[in-house]
């Protein structure tokens, strides 16, 4: 009588295993990120992900040194909406910036 009832486990089990797993799209987990300049303005979008936290983080740091990434105020923990995000960037006259697109609590430091 155990044998039998453990038999349909055993078969729940072996069907659990066949199963496929889920496709994944990469353009719903990898956001779009794209800058334009024009007009002294730097202007930054990527489609978001509903409900994923975002912020942009900069550097005026020349690319030889060490960067001191820093949140963009106007883009620090911007909520996603599924839709397409744009942020606008006016650094100094002369200023060279870099950026990064960072997701939830990730720090690029």
């Amino acid at each position: 009588m155990k044998k039998l009832s453990a038999l349909p486990l055993l078969i729940l089990f072996a069907a659990g295993c066949a199963s496929k797993p889920p496709v994944v799209n990469i353009d719903t987990v990898s956001p779009r990120f794209s800058t334009a300049y024009a007009g002294g303005q730097m202007s930054i979008s990527w489609n978001s992900a509903p409900n994923q936290i975002y912020t942009i983080f900069y550097t005026d740091a020349p690319r030889n040194q060490r960067p001191d990434w820093k949140p963009l105020p106007q883009a620090d923990r911007i909520q996603g909406t599924g839709k397409q995000i744009e942020v606008v960037d006016k650094p100094a006259t002369g200023d060279v910036r870099r950026y990064l697109l960072m997701t939830g609590d990730q720090k690029p430091y």
